[in-house]
């Protein structure tokens, strides 16, 4: 009987003891929820970025559940990916699936998120009747239950499908679309599907092949840094590629001139100074000869400018100016190949630093590249060096100046000042003259008859500009050897910059003419850019004439 009493106790307490088990159980539960945003570039990839938050609804503390995404048939074209910090994939391969681990605990009532992040390549495809078509993710297969997943797939700007992906469903608000989905409590399985975009004019979508892209860094007359990008392309996408948005080590709205321009037929006017726009360059401004603006489809195309180096990309010290160069490529896009060079005149010394060569670039591209090079004195003409050095220099002068008799000095600045002076009146006689051959060249063509119009005429007339300009340079030469002041040598400095923008404003008119008179240009765009170039050489040459005044007054009072 003791025995039969002894066993019902318990059988009781093991009944009594199991439901606070399972509550125990209960008090260490997770919750995940899925935010998985497909991102496809203007270019012709797409990010694909999983932010996966984990709430621990319970009364004690739990580990970060191991958890696996794979992305369907989005894998085979994944080449890279990133993880937040603290979280890993370990040895998952290259497209998937991935098994995300952390090494964090979750306290009751807290959570922790972390992202993963895939690049994707060779997403985009032509179809037999030559529309674009691209592979897109619907949603990603995670092998847990999900209490809440978001899809969604951001387009370029006003760019849209003919058909929303498998499961998706379409807001087409203005420029900005999307597709979404929401699915709750579920176990996502991967979802991909092609789907093919619809044409429009004004869709922001021109998938490119970058063939190469090259950065190279010298030193400008004055001896700052100055930076040439070239990068050689093939519009793959269906309308002309009208603006390119490049990573300019320069403001975003900084100007560029454009060295070079080739393409398989058209007729460009090259070199063209123009303002970067948020980052982009108006390649209509320039391309011309084609029934629409800008790169065509199915073109190969070869672009380089250049502009100043930003100054937050190099420093100067003891009389060097060390450079440190991003690796990241000047288009965000997958490229085949992509250089980093230094090339200096014969004044300035490299002194650290050697090429860096890249093949298969990709948009993730980091890293920087470090260069350095000596300072020359054109560097402290332009007021380009620090002011210890400045000074350092002015007091070399001043060393030099206190050794000659107050005699000798006194009657060497008389005669300075008279053959500065002189001289300064025959360089501006000068460049008066060529001024005066620059206004005339634009009635002379007027009043020819238009057989008399081809490009020996036009040849010939960038013979006597050329002609006038040396007579200019020559004397400006002479001037520039007077220079006994930083005031005079800057004011001559900047005299000669403004010349170069007046003889680069005149033939790149002269090239514009010769386009139009020979047939090589529609009246419609010759009439479109007429007015940009007359304002352009009008600004320069005002600006020319002003600087000679200053420098003629300056002269007089050295």
């Amino acid at each position: 009987m003791k025995r039969l009493v002894a066993a019902s106790l318990l059988l009781f307490l093991v009944l009594s003891v199991l439901p606070v088990m399972g509550t125990a159980v209960a008090q260490g539960t997770s919750q995940v929820s899925v935010k998985s945003v497909y991102t496809l570039n203007r270019y012709g990839f797409a990010t694909v970025n999983e932010t996966i938050l984990v709430v621990n609804n319970g009364t004690s503390a739990i580990q970060v559940p191991s958890m696996t995404i794979g992305f369907g048939n989005l894998s085979s074209d994944i080449v890279a990916s990133t993880i937040s910090s603290g979280f890993s994939t370990g040895s998952s391969p290259t497209g998937g699936p991935f098994t995300v681990t952390g090494s964090q605990s979750i306290q009751a009532g807290g959570n922790a998120t972390f992202m993963l992040s895939v690049l994707a390549n060779n997403v985009v495809s032509t179809s037999k009747n030559g529309s674009l078509e691209v592979l897109t993710l619907s949603s990603p297969s995670i092998n847990l239950e999900v209490g809440r997943l978001a899809n969604i797939v951001q387009m370029p700007v006003s760019t849209e499908f003919t058909s929303a992906p498998l499961g998706l469903t379409p807001t087409l608000l203005g420029s900005n679309n999307t597709y979404s989905s929401s699915v709750t409590n579920a176990t996502p399985g991967a979802v991909t599907s092609v789907r093919a975009v619809a044409s429009s004019t004004t869709e922001d979508f021109n998938p490119l092949h970058v063939f190469s892209e090259k950065r190279t860094i010298t030193a400008s007359s004055s001896g700052t840094p100055l930076v040439t990008d070239e990068i050689q392309f093939e519009n793959l996408g269906t309308i002309p590629l009208s603006q390119i948005y490049v990573a300019s080590l320069t403001l975003p709205s900084a100007q560029v001139t454009i060295v070079t321009a080739t393409a398989d037929e058209p007729v460009l006017l090259p070199p063209f100074t123009l303002a970067l726009s948020s980052g982009a360059i108006d390649l209509a401004t320039f391309v011309v000869g084609y029934p629409s603006d800008g790169v065509p489809a199915s073109t190969n195309f070869t672009l380089t400018y250049q502009y100043p180096l930003g100054s937050n990309y190099y420093s100067v010290s003891g009389g060097q100016v060390t450079l440190k160069i991003p690796d990241a490529p000047p288009v965000n896009a997958f490229a085949d190949s992509y250089s980093i060079t230094i090339s200096m005149p014969p004044s300035a010394r490299v002194s650290e630093g050697s090429p860096t060569n890249l093949t298969s670039v990709t948009p993730w591209q980091t890293g920087s590249t470090t260069f350095s090079y000596g300072l020359s004195a054109g560097w402290f003409l332009e007021g380009g060096i620090p002011v210890a050095s400045v000074l350092f220099m002015l007091l070399l002068i001043g060393l030099f100046a206190s050794r000659t008799t107050s005699a000798e000095a006194a009657s060497d600045e008389e005669e300075e000042a008279e053959a500065s002076s002189e001289q300064a009146e025959a360089m501006v006689n000068a460049f008066d003259e060529k001024t005066s051959l620059i206004n005339g060249i634009w009635q002379e063509i007027a009043s020819k008859d238009s057989s008399e119009l081809d490009k020996a005429y036009f040849d010939e007339l960038r013979g006597k500009v050329d002609t006038f300009r040396s007579k200019a340079l020559a004397r400006l030469n002479e001037v520039k050897q007077k220079a006994t002041s930083q005031r005079f040598s800057e004011v001559v400095n900047q005299m000669q910059a403004t010349e170069r923008e007046v003889d680069r404003a005149t033939k790149d008119k002269l090239n514009l003419y010769q386009q139009y008179y020979l047939k090589q240009m529609r009246k419609e765009v010759f009439d479109r850019l007429l007015p940009q170039y007359t304002k352009r050489l009008e600004r320069a040459l005002n600006q020319l004439s002003d600087e000679l005044h200053t420098v003629q007054r300056e002269a007089k009072l050295l």
